[in-house]
């Protein structure tokens, strides 16, 4: 049983920024590709979205030369755990070092639910991993605890390691395949399938069980209330609205509102089908949650500065 891919045009270069999604998440796609496009118009690597067939990039961003591909997996994951917020296209990333091992030397797996700031991800594409497959950026309830015991660890009976989370996975495609990944995840997720508590995420870290490089939190900023201070005092590069909170759903205004209105301008313009996305207007604000932000913000500050200096570059940690 192999994955199959098919694809718009032929691959443009040896590298390549990708996002897997379905059809609900390919607008959200399609406005973090718009950003990457112009904040990195002349770097050296294709922009590929993969999403189900009959998908297409509106006329308006055809200027883009975004590469579309759809990815056939034959059955690969039935059975797998999927939740009601989910589909298949969860489980795509595990498959991109099959599928595309014939074009591209690395990849940069990106998910739909993030903001690009800028901040030169071209420079992740030359990163020494050391032998790892893969490099990634802790999940955030590791940050200021690194030594934490994660939930999906310990349900599977593993001790405490370093446990990423899978929106921004930097990977080798050799090494990724000659470790075969792809076929232990499948193989550990039909042994433990009762188990399982969430979907690629838990499947890799624990298979890998701490064998990944560790990369800065500014390429994966993770966003929570109690560090949103932090996102605009450091060099974030991609922000990502992990959770089932998202600018386009925000109807409590909890996430700062720059997202939103981001967000609502490019679709109004390129996806006018959709829902308009709602805004809170600033005399909307809660004065109490300004507070209890503000609280939070602060009682972490002094663990959050600690993490983040084991980046002295902003890349790879300092072991």
């Amino acid at each position: 049983m192999q994955p199959r891919k098919t694809t718009s045009r032929p691959a443009q270069s040896s590298r390549a920024v990708v996002f897997c999604v379905d059809e609900t998440y390919f607008p959200y796609a399609i406005f973090a590709a718009s950003q990457l496009a112009h904040t990195s118009r002349h770097s050296d690597f294709d922009i590929v979205v993969c999403a189900p067939e009959g998908m297409s990039v509106p006329d308006t961003l055809s200027d883009l030369k975004i590469r579309l591909a759809t990815i056939a997996t034959d059955g690969m994951f039935d059975g797998l755990y999927i939740d009601e917020r989910r589909t298949e296209a969860v489980y795509h990333r595990l498959v991109l070092p099959e599928v595309f091992a014939d074009e591209y030397e690395r990849l940069l797996y990106l998910d739909a639910d993030i903001f690009i700031h800028g901040g030169g991800l071209v420079s992740l594409f030359d990163v020494n991993l050391g032998g790892h497959a893969l490099a990634a950026v802790r999940d955030n309830q590791q940050w200021t605890k690194p030594s934490r015991h994660m939930a999906d660890f310990a349900n599977m009976g593993i001790g405490p390691e370093k446990y990423f989370n899978s929106g921004v996975l930097l990977i080798d495609v050799a090494t990724f395949r000659s470790q075969k990944i792809l076929e232990r995840c499948i193989a550990y997720g039909r042994e433990n399938n009762d188990k399982l508590r969430q979907h690629d995420q838990e499947l890799l870290n624990c298979v890998l069980k701490g064998d990944w490089a560790e990369l800065s939190p500014i390429w994966n900023w993770q966003q929570p209330v109690r560090s949103a201070y932090f996102e605009v005092m450091v060099p974030v590069a991609i922000t990502h609205f992990i959770g089932p909170r998202k600018p386009w759903n925000d109807i409590e205004g909890k996430l700062p509102p720059r997202f939103a209105i981001a967000f609502r301008a490019f679709l109004n313009l390129h996806f006018p089908e959709m829902d308009e996305i709602k805004v809170l207007k600033a005399s909307d604000v809660s004065a109490a949650y300004i507070a209890r932000l503000t609280i939070k913000n602060i009682l972490r500050a002094r663990q959050l500065r600690r993490y983040l200096r084991r980046f002295p570059d902003d890349m790879l940690a300092e072991e």
